[in-house]
C-alpha cells in the first residue's frame, strides 16, 4: 500500500506539473487576430475543463486511498485486539492449569530413577554435558514437582553428587502432592550411591495464600549408607 501510494503521488505530481507547463504556455499565447483569439480562448477553456476533470478524479482517488488506509488500520487494530485477547486467554488458561491439580502423584519406578546415567554424570567434566543432564532431569521431574530448576554439583574428590531441586509457584495442594512424591523418589534413589545429598527447596502458597518456603534435605553419612532425612533448624 505504501509503495502504491508513493508511485501514485509521483505520477500525479508529474501529470500536474505537465498541466501547469501547458497552462503556462497557453497563458503566454496571444494574437491580434480576433479569430485566433477565439481559438486560443476555446483551447484554454478545454484545457481548464480537462484539468478540472483530472483534479476531481485525483481527489476521488485520494479519498478512496485514504479510506482504504483508514479501513486497513482499523482492521489491524481489531486483529491486534483479538490477538491480545487470545494471548490473555492463553495466559489465563496456563495460570489456571498451574494453580490447579497439575502435579501428578509419582508411582514407584515410573521414571526408573536408578537407571539414570548417574555414573556418567559423576565422570562428566564438560559443563555443557552437565547442563544437558540437568535439563533432562528437569523435563522428567516436572510433572511431579511443577516448574522447577535442577542443579547438580559434582565432587570430583569423592566422586559423588549433590542434587538440588527448586520447585516454584506451587499451590498448597500441589505442594502437598510434591511432598509425598519426594518420599517415593528417595526410596527409588537409595541404590544410587553416587548421590550423597539431595535437597528440595519449595516456594509455594500456604493455606492462607501467603508465599512460603520450605526445604527438605536427604543425605548419606557414607557412600554405603542410606539417604536419611536431615532435620533442619527452623
Amino acid at each position: 500500500m505504501t509503495i502504491f501510494m508513493f508511485v501514485l503521488v509521483v505520477i500525479l505530481f508529474l501529470f500536474f506539473s505537465y498541466q501547469l507547463y501547458v497552462r503556462f504556455q497557453l497563458e503566454s499565447l496571444d494574437s491580434d487576430s480576433p479569430k485566433m483569439k477565439r481559438k486560443i480562448n476555446f483551447y484554454k477553456y478545454q484545457e481548464n475543463s480537462r484539468s478540472l476533470l483530472f483534479l476531481m478524479i485525483a481527489a476521488i482517488i485520494f479519498c478512496l486511498i485514504l479510506f482504504g488506509v483508514l479501513y486497513n488500520q482499523d482492521s489491524l487494530r481489531k486483529d491486534n485486539k483479538d490477538l491480545e485477547l487470545k494471548i490473555e486467554e492463553i495466559k489465563d488458561a496456563r495460570g489456571g492449569a498451574s494453580s490447579g491439580a497439575e502435579i501428578e502423584s509419582y508411582k514407584e519406578n515410573t521414571l526408573k530413577l536408578a537407571e539414570f546415567p548417574w555414573k556418567k554424570v559423576v565422570e562428566s567434566r564438560d559443563a555443557q554435558a552437565l547442563d544437558n543432564y540437568e535439563l533432562q532431569l528437569l523435563r522428567d521431574w516436572q510433572p511431579f514437582f511443577g516448574e522447577a530448576n535442577v542443579a547438580i554439583i559434582i565432587s570430583q574428590k569423592t566422586e559423588t553428587l549433590t542434587v538440588s531441586v527448586f520447585p516454584t509457584a506451587l499451590t498448597f495442594s500441589d505442594f502437598q502432592t510434591a511432598g509425598k512424591n519426594i518420599e517415593t523418589f528417595i526410596k527409588e534413589l537409595q541404590p544410587v550411591k553416587e548421590i550423597t545429598m539431595i535437597d528440595f527447596n519449595f516456594t509455594y502458597r500456604d493455606k492462607t495464600n501467603k508465599l512460603s518456603k520450605q526445604s527438605t534435605v536427604y543425605s548419606r553419612e557414607s557412600k554405603d549408607g542410606n539417604l536419611e532425612k536431615v532435620v533442619l533448624d527452623k
